[in-house]
């Protein structure tokens, strides 16, 4: 975890050095304010520990009045999303290759999850369902072996399988109107964008593809983003402010970057630019849309 989140502020400031500064202190001081007005706001015997936060009450009502994006719980509830839907993209990019006959990187991408993040999940699975979160683990587990062992057709019922369990975890531990809430899902895209810039680094030296997998997976996660966009842009419900956006011209921009193995500056400038696009349409400034990176319940 050490690791992960070094990777991760590494894309900030490599990308963004002269915000590093104020997204810090932005981020901490929000976080300080709002654990003092969480604390004083509900009394500590409702409260269940989540690894360490509090995301979950008793009173199911409770759970939908984390309405300030400042507040830490927010924060977690965005990261987490952002875990399962990265999950979505390693079993994408794992069906791709198995389509393709590339068993070795099938292998390696079915077998990320479960090494990589679910035992960053897992808490906050438990505490709201553990027989959930033990199902989840048995099918992650018995996803690598299954690639060897099961046609192109079996496994992609495998995964769709698998698919399934992922929507239950989130609807058990994400409120529904979290869910379905347009700045709440621009935060998940904005953490898988970075994610995919921090792999797409790990996987190019001198303009040569030198860790497929990395590769992959930074493809996956633009994907598995830029499929959340399309879902809010279509949404009847959306609060999404599309004048002056270009966002089908700006994801078109970075697919093309990366297809071309280019400099990792210049998909990071490509990831920016939607960031930028993106903050403008829910109008808040990009110190508090980068404000999320990074925020695990551990």
């Amino acid at each position: 975890m050490i690791k992960y989140k070094i990777q991760r502020m590494a894309f900030v400031r490599y990308t963004y050095p002269f915000l590093v500064n104020k997204i810090q202190t932005f981020f901490i001081f929000a976080t300080f304010i709002s654990i003092l007005l969480f604390l004083s706001l509900f009394p500590s015997s409702v409260l269940q520990e989540t690894n360490g936060q509090s995301l979950i009450t008793n009173d199911s009502t409770t759970k939908n009045q984390i309405s300030n994006i400042y507040d830490l719980r927010y924060s977690i509830l965005v990261n987490f999303t952002s875990k399962i839907d990265q999950i979505h993209g390693h079993l994408n990019a794992s069906l791709m290759n198995k389509f393709n006959g590339n068993e070795t990187f099938a292998v390696a991408h079915a077998g990320h999850p479960i090494a990589e993040i679910y035992p960053i999940i897992e808490p906050q699975i438990t505490k709201v369902n553990s027989s959930l979160s033990e199902s989840l683990y048995l099918k992650l587990l018995s996803l690598p072996e299954l690639v060897k062992n099961s046609t192109n057709e079996a496994y992609a019922i495998e995964i769709e399988t698998t698919k399934s369990i992922l929507k239950q975890v989130i609807n058990e531990v994400i409120p529904s109107n979290f869910q379905n809430d347009t700045t709440f899902n621009i935060f998940v895209i904005v953490d898988l964008l970075d994610i995919a810039g921090s792999e797409y680094q790990e996987a190019i030296t001198n303009n040569t593809i030198t860790a497929m997998v990395e590769y992959q997976d930074s493809n996956a996660f633009i994907q598995v983003a830029q499929k959340l966009l399309s879902n809010i842009l279509l949404s009847n419900n959306s609060t999404l402010n599309v004048q002056n956006s270009n966002f089908t011209h700006l994801f078109v921009l970075l697919d093309s970057t990366i297809q071309k193995v280019s400099d990792p500056k210049q998909v990071h400038s490509s990831i920016v630019n939607i960031f930028l696009d993106l903050s403008k349409a829910i109008e808040l400034d990009l110190h508090t849309l980068l404000s999320k990176l990074g925020t695990v319940a551990d």
